[in-house]
């Protein structure tokens, strides 16, 4: 565990965020709402990662970032703030997506209100990561 596994989920998230915007670009709305989920979860998960906490292996780690992140002194207090957004705020709102996003087969779901979500959450969703590389980055130094 640690900085090497930490940079790598980083990478992961970040990559998530170049799938979802060439999926928005190419009018692939579920997979662009479910890229931005997964970016945001994996970006948080890195946090964890580089303060020496295991992550669930769930999609859900609201809980776990609430217990393990924002209340740890590990994490550099000048993240905390945003970080607390994207677990509280954001990440619920993706989380409701999901099942929306992957399964849209399933549902009868109107293609404008798809693309109006997936839009709606990307810029978000970049500012969510780059924040977490921030913390994992600024945790790593501190904790080197």
């Amino acid at each position: 565990m640690g900085i090497e596994i930490a940079d790598e989920a980083i990478r992961t998230a970040e990559s998530w965020i170049k799938t979802a915007e060439t999926m928005l670009g190419g009018k692939v709305y579920n997979t662009a709402l479910y890229s931005e989920e997964m970016a945001v979860e994996i970006a948080l998960k890195a946090v964890m990662l580089s303060i020496g906490i295991e992550p669930p292996k769930v999609h859900n780690i609201i809980e776990s970032v609430e217990t393990n992140v924002l209340d740890s002194n590990n994490v550099p207090k000048k993240y905390k703030e945003e970080l607390k957004e994207i677990t509280r705020s954001l990440l619920p709102e993706l989380l409701r997506n999901r099942q929306l996003s992957g399964y849209t087969f399933n549902y009868n779901i109107n293609q404008k209100d798809l693309e109006k979500l997936a839009v709606k959450y990307l810029e978000a969703s970049q500012k969510a990561v780059e924040t977490c590389k921030k913390a994992v980055d600024s945790s790593i130094k501190n904790n080197a």
